[in-house]
């Protein structure tokens, strides 16, 4: 049986798993605000709130695919 981690696999879906979480912080609302403006939305937050449902559903797959692909 293989003990060690591909770690082709663990980097690229490492690199995309933490972008997931990237989009639910602050940092995102930061990084939004210029949509937020050209959208002309009344909520600050509205574009991290679209995007929470997404990145939780990427977040999921890309473990789920970690966990067969990589080990």
């Amino acid at each position: 049986p293989q003990t060690a981690s591909n770690p082709a696999i663990v980097a690229a879906i490492g690199m995309t798993s933490g972008y997931c979480g990237t989009l639910l912080t602050p940092m995102a609302a930061n990084f939004n605000s210029l949509p937020v403006a050209l959208l002309e939305m009344e909520d600050p937050l509205g574009v991290i709130k679209q995007q929470a449902p997404i990145a939780i559903l990427l977040l999921v797959i890309q473990i789920g695919l970690m966990y067969f692909l990589a080990f």
